[in-house]
């Protein structure tokens, strides 16, 4: 009978033991699942951040582009006059 008692303490101490660590094991998955969320949301900012950026850097590439065509035409016509002044 006492040996039954002491191996009884001996399991009783075990699953004491095994609660402690499965509640600190839950504590340490919650505060994970915290950090998780707070990492997955500033993602989501970064992405939104670079989302409008990239939109931006569009507008003025195009916007660029239509300028080159511009400059393009207007050193054109200065050639051109400058053609038609050496040829008179």
């Amino acid at each position: 009978m006492e040996d039954q008692d002491h191996d009884l303490d001996q399991l009783s101490d075990a699953i004491r033991r095994q609660r402690e660590l499965g509640l600190m094991i839950g504590d340490e998955l919650e505060t994970h699942a915290q950090l998780i969320d707070e990492t997955e949301e500033m993602v989501d900012q970064t992405d939104e951040r670079l989302r409008r950026a990239r939109k931006k850097l569009d507008y003025v590439g195009r916007r660029v582009k239509n300028n080159k065509s511009v400059c393009i035409v207007i050193a054109l016509i200065i050639i051109f006059f400058v053609l038609v002044a050496l040829f008179r």
